[in-house]
């Protein structure tokens, strides 16, 4: 445990000093409050700071870092990796050995200007830590930390690369599939809806995505569709307000949005068998297919329908598209090649109630 003697202003750790490949490292344990005290982030500026060696701080990442720490009875971070620039800043007593003693900072060093000790892994969580943030008190609960000596500041880069470069990122659909596994079925309805119509789509036997969809973890090449790829096409669908949205039962939203995609599987049956040889289930042409789905199911809404007859008659009202490879939307990719695909959709729907968008700007281009 850290002990902070304030009489002569010495943070006293215990600690064991190790050579960690390659690098001189004191390891020990700390109040959090007390290690964000006797450090500083370097932060990279091309102007005003070229040599320093962090990136930006986020502050909503850091606020996450602040309360998650704050807030959960039981949570656990990875050691943060400190490194001391100054060699004045500490000393080393040992106990029992010349491995195993005592580790003491300088905290009247530390407290001057420059960067005595800088935050090469963890900045966002020590941050708000130390209780100088107004709303943000102190946090005192022990973290393992490191702290690196006599490493250059070229060396200190290095090793905050290194850190950075060798993580593998975890797969969004893995930890979407983690918040599922946390989370009851209503609160997760109420917290995160699309993820729970996301999920209801790839769990439900009637809907036209059942057993379709990757949750992450092993490779499974019947699975082609992720399911963080579907969440956000089911964001995509609800991101503008529509009777859809307006709906207040879940259950019914997804009812009738499984029946929107039963609709298009019905017209476009080989995309589903085949689905490596057309973009409608994949990329921009799957949020394409959801972006035209909340205009698809207002239209249908307006009239009182909501079944998969309903939706198939509105999808054949307009032009017959190539959702193959090499068809009509070839090239097109990301957020807005997806709203391109809903676009070209939509302006040639027509019903009995109006002509199609194409004909009406003609109309209104003729009217000169």
């Amino acid at each position: 445990m850290a002990t902070y003697v304030k009489k002569s202003n010495i943070l006293r750790i215990l600690s064991i000093r190790e050579q960690v490949l390659g690098v001189d490292v004191f390891r020990g344990f700390a109040r959090l409050c007390d290690l964000s005290m006797i450090s500083r982030a370097d932060i990279y500026d091309a102007k005003k700071n070229p040599t320093g060696t962090q990136r930006d701080l986020s502050p909503k990442h850091a606020r996450e870092a602040y309360f998650y720490v704050r807030q959960e009875e039981k949570a656990y971070w990875p050691e943060i990796f400190l490194s001391a620039r100054d060699n004045s800043v500490w000393s080393f007593a040992p106990a029992k050995n010349e491995n195993l003693g005592y580790l003491e900072i300088n905290t009247d060093l530390t407290s001057q200007t420059g960067i005595w000790i800088s935050r090469v892994d963890g900045n966002h969580r020590l941050h708000y830590a130390d209780g100088s943030f107004d709303g943000y008190p102190a946090i005192e609960k022990v973290v393992s930390f490191s702290l690196a000596v006599d490493l250059t500041q070229e060396e200190e880069i290095k090793i905050f690369r290194d850190i950075n470069n060798n993580q593998r990122r975890m797969n969004t659909s893995h930890l979407a599939n983690i918040k599922m596994r946390l989370t009851d079925d209503m609160q997760l309805a109420n917290r995160d809806p699309a993820l729970y119509l996301a999920n209801r789509l790839s769990k439900d036997e009637d809907s036209p995505f059942f057993d379709l969809v990757y949750y992450g973890g092993k490779k499974d090449i019947t699975k082609f569709i992720q399911l963080n790829t579907l969440k956000s096409g089911v964001q995509y669908m609800f991101s503008q307000p529509t009777r859809l949205s307006a709906i207040e039962d879940i259950n019914a939203q997804a009812k009738i949005v499984k029946n929107y995609f039963s609709a298009l599987k019905r017209i476009e049956p080989l995309a589903w068998k085949e689905p490596k040889k057309y973009v409608m289930l994949r990329g921009a042409g799957l949020w394409g297919i959801c972006f035209l789905g909340a205009e698809v199911i207002d239209r249908a809404l307006r009239k009182g329908q909501y079944k998969v007859d309903d939706f198939v008659r509105i999808l054949r009202s307009g032009k017959t598209w190539d959702w193959s490879n090499r068809g009509d939307f070839t090239g097109l990719s990301g957020r807005s090649g997806a709203v391109r695909i809903r676009d070209l959709v939509v302006s040639e729907f027509a019903d009995e109630e109006s002509v199609s968008l194409k004909d009406l700007m003609k109309e209104i281009s003729d009217d000169s």
